[in-house]
């Protein structure tokens, strides 16, 4: 856990997803903490607009880019499942540029 700073700067994702990562740390289970983190990143990424359009009220569906994917299962390796990519109206794919685009804050 204490080389994600350096592992997400190797993978070219922005620095403000290692304290996502650290965040979801004390969860008991890899599965519970994989779920934190996508759960998080869903949070900031809606709280800056990314994806959201306006008068819908559902929320987005992210699809991370293998980049992300990668490195949350490389942290919390246990018990992985490998689900197809969902494809339905609601769905935002995003790239490496859409989390730098992200502020820190």
């Amino acid at each position: 856990m204490d080389q994600t700073p350096q592992s997400s700067c190797f993978l070219r994702l922005p620095v403000w997803i290692a304290p996502v990562l650290h965040a979801a740390k004390r969860l008991k289970s890899d599965h519970a903490r994989r779920k934190k983190v996508y759960k998080m990143l869903q949070r900031k990424l809606m709280l800056h607009g990314v994806g959201v359009k306006k008068g819908v009220v559902c929320r987005p569906t992210y699809v991370y880019p293998e980049e992300v994917k990668r490195l949350i299962r490389s942290v919390f390796s246990e018990d992985i499942r490998d689900y197809p990519d969902p494809c339905h109206d609601q769905v935002v794919y995003l790239t490496v540029e859409d989390l730098h685009k992200v502020n820190f804050n």
